[in-house]
């Protein structure tokens, strides 16, 4: 499966809404956003981000021929720290190393691109694919944070650990 990875542009938003959506819709409990809450708005977060091509948060895609089947985002929260946010494949793409490939090009956004020192995220406890994928490329549960809506993982990555490695980009 030929699969490429870039960072989305002003021409990918509709596509970065049609599949937010659907990861709010289909996996309710993997976000901390609800469905119901954002699919009325007319421009969500991160959709206006990439309109305007916003530089220190950057949403990540991978693309199956022209469509739009897996995201990462990553935020720069300080000087030193940037955040993995709305990480999500689609489920007919799932099991193709699709995610550990958009972390991978995430950690080198940060390496490079925002030159932070770690990366972190949360994940909800319960979701192992997630918790496994992360492992997979290198973060490390940090600390659990017990949340109203459920038990969270803070997990973090070292970004000077990274080897940096070519990605197709169009």
């Amino acid at each position: 499966m030929d699969i490429k990875y870039r960072a989305l542009n002003p021409e990918d938003s509709l596509q970065y809404r049609h599949i937010r959506l659907e990861s709010l819709k289909l996996n309710p409990d993997c976000f901390g956003s609800k469905y119901l809450e954002q699919v009325n708005l007319q421009t969500l977060y991160f959709e206006g981000l990439i309109e305007v091509g916003c530089e220190n948060n950057i949403m990540l895609g991978a693309f199956y021929e022209s469509k739009l089947v897996g995201l990462c985002g990553i935020t720069i929260q300080s000087s030193e720290t940037a955040e993995i946010t709305q990480m999500y494949v689609e489920f007919n793409y799932r099991g193709n190393s699709i995610g550990v490939n958009l972390l991978s090009l995430a950690k080198q956004y940060a390496s490079t691109q925002f030159k932070v020192a770690t990366v972190n995220l949360t994940v909800y406890a319960d979701n192992e694919s997630a918790i496994k994928s992360y492992e997979k490329s290198g973060f490390k549960i940090a600390e659990s944070m017990p949340e109203l809506d459920g038990n969270e993982l803070y997990m973090e990555f070292e970004v000077e650990k990274i080897k940096v490695k070519a990605f197709t980009h169009d």
